[in-house]
């Protein structure tokens, strides 16, 4: 009997226009030193006056692919959450620097930048700024788990977009088969370079995502591979030059900043999710019980990494923020 593979779902556009359009709210210089205006796409009321709910959407793409107008995504959850707009919820879809355009900590930055942004120009933008949640799925749940977990990191704050007299602190956060330990995932993915990723959100993007890992944290030189930064991390040798690699890993790694301080988290994954194990989300979720932290964890076994969790999970994620706003 030949095998049924799954398959992927069609281009999952928003069902509606944004209220407020292309909205710049930063400038910021990529690494080849060019100039880069930021934006985002504000989806509201036409009706609404008065400040409500704010939902913040990270686009997934592995930091490499995707863009804020959702136009070449395949996961349905900003599509979803734009229906919120119905029940007097904003949701914001911002862009944020690739890993094509500036290596990292750049686009953790951009993603605070919008919160203060919209902190700054709540008013504006009919927004409480007390009720600020973020949803991500992938690298955009990566940078979910980042904006909710290391507010309190003045080196991971950045200064993008300015608005520094405001917090980039969140009411709460969830976040779909999101990398959450960047050591963990390098010695992972240095075992398990090619993977079949028919049937997921990224679909046949290929190998240009094998070695995303080195390419986010700049570790490009010519020599360099995967394979030799997941040996120094074997050998834990700090006076080699190469171990600020290392070091930028972790600090850009949301386990890294697990504390009982953290906002309520939701966290799902897939059990059958070929690109970030799901040790990932289960290490977090065990890490914030341990910290006496609000968490809840829920994987579905059938799943794979996007485009969607199933109706059931995803709407429990969706009511998790919705609860916590």
């Amino acid at each position: 009997m030949e095998q049924q593979l799954p398959k992927v779902k069609p281009l999952c556009p928003p069902g509606r226009p944004p209220r407020y359009e292309d909205v710049p709210f930063a400038e910021v210089t990529l690494d080849n030193g060019e100039p880069y205006t930021l934006k985002m796409d504000i989806y509201q009321d036409l009706n609404q006056k008065t400040p409500g709910p704010c939902i913040i959407y990270y686009f997934g793409g592995g930091w490499m692919y995707g863009e804020y107008k959702q136009v070449t995504q395949k996961a349905v959850y900003c599509r979803e959450l734009i229906r919120l707009v119905e029940q007097g919820y904003t949701v914001v879809s911002p862009s944020y620097r690739l890993v094509s355009q500036s290596v990292f900590p750049a686009c953790i930055h951009d993603c605070k930048g919008v919160v203060r942004f919209l902190k700054a120009n709540s008013e504006r933008y009919h927004i409480d700024p007390e009720r600020i949640g973020v949803l991500g799925n992938s690298a955009g749940g990566h940078l979910a788990a980042m904006v909710a977990m290391s507010a309190n990191c003045s080196e991971m704050e950045g200064d993008v977009g300015g608005n520094l007299e405001y917090t980039s602190a969140i009411r709460a956060a969830t976040i779909f088969y999101a990398p959450s330990d960047l050591a963990a995932l390098l010695k992972n993915d240095a075992k398990e370079a090619i993977k079949n990723l028919f049937g997921t959100e990224v679909d046949n993007t290929g190998k240009s995502m094998d070695h995303v890992i080195t390419q986010i944290l700049g570790y490009t030189e010519p020599g360099k591979s995967l394979i030799d930064l997941n040996l120094l991390l074997e050998r834990s040798d700090t006076d080699d030059p190469d171990w600020k690699y290392i070091e930028l890993a972790k600090k850009c790694s949301p386990i890294t900043y697990v504390s009982a301080d953290c906002p309520p988290m939701m966290i799902l994954h897939g059990g059958q999710d070929p690109l970030v194990p799901i040790e990932q989300s289960e290490s977090l979720y065990k890490a914030l019980v341990s910290s006496n932290a609000d968490a809840m964890y829920l994987s579905s076994s059938q799943a794979n990494h996007g485009p969607t969790m199933g109706i059931e999970a995803d709407q429990m994620a969706y009511q998790f923020l919705k609860n916590r706003l």
